[in-house]
């Protein structure tokens, strides 16, 4: 709920830093710009080196301050920093952004002594960025983690599925 006041105070306290443009969306983390839909499609790429350029949605700036989000790091390190917290058991998880894949976020899980690695997929609808699960879209990845904490889910790895349910996010 937090974060949605935080959207909301964003939209109308920036505008569009290319065209002035009120409704601001997005932001380029490279550039430290806030970018409306327009100028992220049209204008944004047409930048100087902006093909590797990290576009993210308003609504999910605040969410490194979420216990679950350990930004940049890779799957080793994953793997070393969920084993250690094993006690934890099944479910334990963390959020990390992809080392390999720009701008996508990993969902690394704790199962059986184990740890899984999901690429969390997005797909942009109507200019904004969803989180998909299964079909399933949501607004922010606050909103993903949050669905998935609650029940349990059932997660595709390769030829074989598994039912899922996320924990506790381990400890930073």
């Amino acid at each position: 709920m937090a974060a949605q006041s935080c959207v909301n105070v964003a939209q109308s306290a920036f505008v569009c830093q290319l065209c002035d443009h009120n409704k601001v969306e997005w932001k380029c983390e490279e550039c430290g710009i806030y970018l409306c839909s327009t100028c992220k499609e049209k204008i944004h790429p047409r930048l100087k080196s902006s093909e590797k350029h990290r576009i993210v949605s308003i609504q999910d700036i605040w969410k490194n301050n979420e216990p679950w989000n350990y930004g940049k790091m890779t799957r080793v390190e994953a793997d070393t920093l969920l084993k250690k917290y094993k006690h934890m058991g099944d479910g334990a998880f963390l959020v990390r952004e992809s080392r390999t894949l720009t701008g996508n976020y990993i969902l690394s899980i704790l199962i059986k002594d184990e740890t899984v690695h999901l690429r969390i997929h997005t797909k942009e609808e109507s200019g904004q960025l969803k989180y998909d699960f299964n079909g399933n879209l949501f607004d922010s990845l606050d909103n993903y983690i949050e669905f998935l904490k609650h029940g349990t889910h059932i997660f595709v790895f390769g030829v074989s599925d598994k039912a899922i349910s996320l924990t506790k996010p381990i400890p930073k």
